[in-house]
């Protein structure tokens, strides 16, 4: 049985409102599926894939040849585009756009094309124009299925084109039951996203964290933050930023936390000595720290040069009282 819906943890209103629309007959040319990062969202995508493209059930059988090479990701019928691994900056080009608006021009095989686009917000400005021009004359019976963290992070065209379908983390409960027998802190820690915890559980992942933790120690302690090129090399790989920044915030939120006197909602309780120097910050320019840190991501994840990011944001935190 390659049913994939059946192996999907979580999500069941979400996942039977959309059986309920492809059912009735109204699943849309493209369709976004938003929500953070290792919560499923490729999985489902793959299961609605399979649901497009059965030859046999309207909620995919899991057993016909259709389905079974959508499960293998091998079917005539299916694309899968993401951003090149190879560079610096995760980015999906216009050519792989026009590359496949090329191959959609051909004869269909089955009775419906599906393209997956993960982390669909990397796609360049010329790419998102070449993808606009396909989904506001869409070419009938193929369906596009954009997977992304956050919706904002498109152009409000192409958000006008597509109908998004939102997604939350994973319960505690449910990421026990694929990885039990972890501490309780990394399930905490996790925030229900399975690459944060699989990051979290391995010892390459202890290290990267206590990398970031140290980070930043150094940015809240180090007078001549700007001077020193360490960090420098560091920031350099954006998805080590980024993942520095999720932690920052995780300890900035416990911080501001314990100053309600309240250690029932903490994260990162192997950290109690660091949590202690946070504390003597004032509860002002903790909620500021937090508020500017929320933007720092978004502005890393919109391509903006990470070192540049660092720099501002330690000029703007040594004013803050």
């Amino acid at each position: 049985m390659a049913r994939i819906i059946e192996s999907v943890l979580g999500h069941e209103n979400e996942i039977s409102k959309l059986f309920r629309l492809k059912n009735a007959g109204r699943w849309p040319h493209a369709i976004m599926f938003v929500g953070p990062s290792g919560i499923g969202k490729m999985k489902l995508a793959l299961a609605f894939a399979q649901a497009l493209v059965c030859e046999q059930a309207s909620d995919a059988c899991g057993v016909c040849g259709a389905c079974l090479r959508i499960e293998k990701k091998q079917s005539e019928s299916l694309t899968i585009l993401m951003p090149d691994p190879e560079l610096m900056r995760p980015v999906i080009k216009v050519e792989k756009i026009r590359h496949l608006l090329d191959s959609l021009s051909l004869a269909s095989i089955g009775p419906a094309r599906v393209v997956i686009i993960d982390q669909a917000q990397t796609l360049n400005a010329q790419a998102s124009n070449a993808l606009l021009k396909t989904l506001e004359e869409p070419t009938p019976n193929v369906f596009f299925i954009l997977i992304a963290n956050d919706i904002y992070q498109f152009l409000p065209t192409i958000r006008s084109r597509t109908q998004v379908v939102r997604f939350a983390s994973l319960t505690n409960e449910q990421i026990k039951k694929i990885k039990p027998n972890l501490p309780d802190w990394i399930y905490i820690s996790s925030r229900g996203q399975m690459d944060r915890l699989q990051l979290l559980a391995s010892a390459d992942g202890i290290d990267k964290r206590e990398e970031a933790l140290s980070f930043f120690e150094q940015f809240c302690q180090n007078e001549n933050f700007l001077m020193d090129k360490t960090w420098r090399d560091l920031v350099k790989d954006r998805s080590w930023a980024l993942y520095s920044i999720n932690c920052w915030l995780q300890m900035v939120r416990d911080a501001v936390i314990l100053k309600t006197e309240s250690q029932k909602f903490i994260l990162n309780r192997d950290q109690t000595e660091r949590l202690k120097e946070l504390y003597k910050l004032s509860v002002n320019k903790l909620l500021w720290l937090c508020h500017k840190l929320i933007l720092t991501e978004k502005e890393i994840n919109s391509n903006a040069d990470t070192a540049l990011v660092f720099e501002d944001l330690w000029i703007q935190y040594a004013r803050v009282d």
